[in-house]
């Protein structure tokens, strides 16, 4: 008898019953503007970034022996921002051993990522020594793919003195930890400028050889050779003052980045 009972309530259930779903209609106005999501969307490239710190590379903090006084410099820079847009803010300056900077220059410039690890750069500069203090404007471009660093920029100062400079290092790594960083710099000077000991045309060249060992990122002592020279007007400004234009260095340093 069970199964006689069976065989009609399975004749007179509906088979779909189990598949009804709750379906609502859709307005004219939701297919507009889309779906909202229970999640909030991350900001992109091309949204606002903040200021996150995307780097800081302290590239020299070193002692020079050399002929004469012995000296010093330093060069830091920092990144902050997002992926495209970005604040790049750099400080470098030298000065004799035990004593206060001669010279700090100060950079903050935009600096936008236009692909192919190029940023173009715009911004002010400012630099400090003794009686002759100056303001730039700046126009640059920078490449950097971790091994190959290269700037070039155009500097207007606030006296309506032009400049260029052109500068780049390499990073080339010898075996685990060790690594040979060969640097120059050439800098152009648009007119005579006494007052800063400058003359017009190609005016300063420094080449620099590096040898550092990454105990960490954040910790490379380095040993090196620096050379630098003035040139052309420039350099028979500084040999009027009674001064070398040619300096040669053994430096010693760390180098850290974070």
């Amino acid at each position: 008898m069970r199964r006689l009972l069976i065989l009609p309530m399975l004749m007179v259930a509906d088979p779909a019953a189990g598949q009804r779903l709750d379906y609502r209609p859709v307005s004219d106005e939701t297919l507009a503007t889309g779906p909202r999501l229970a999640y909030r969307t991350m900001e992109g490239d091309h949204g606002p970034a903040g200021l996150k710190l995307q780097w800081g590379l302290l590239d020299r903090f070193e002692y020079a022996a050399q002929r004469g006084a012995d000296g010093y410099a330093w060069d830091f820079s920092a990144l902050l921002g997002g992926a495209r847009d970005r604040l790049w803010l750099g400080t470098s300056g030298e000065g004799a051993a035990w004593t206060g900077p001669d010279y700090v220059e100060l950079n903050a410039l935009y600096s936008r990522a236009v692909g192919g690890d190029w940023d173009l750069n715009a911004g002010l500069r400012y630099d400090a020594q003794s009686g002759a203090d100056r303001g730039y404007a700046v126009l640059g471009a920078q490449y950097d793919d971790d091994r190959l660093w290269l700037g070039t920029f155009a500097y207007l100062s606030h006296k309506g003195e032009a400049s260029a400079r052109l500068a780049a290092y390499y990073n080339l790594n010898l075996v685990r930890g060790l690594v040979l960083q060969p640097s120059a710099e050439l800098d152009y000077y648009g007119s005579d400028v006494p007052e800063l000991g400058l003359g017009r045309g190609f005016g300063y060249a420094e080449a620099g050889m590096r040898l550092r060992y990454e105990i960490r990122e954040a910790f490379a002592p380095y040993v090196g050779l620096s050379w630098s020279r003035d040139l052309g007007r420039t350099a028979r400004l500084t040999r009027a003052g009674g001064d070398d234009p040619e300096t040669e260095s053994l430096v010693m340093g760390v180098r850290s980045s974070f």
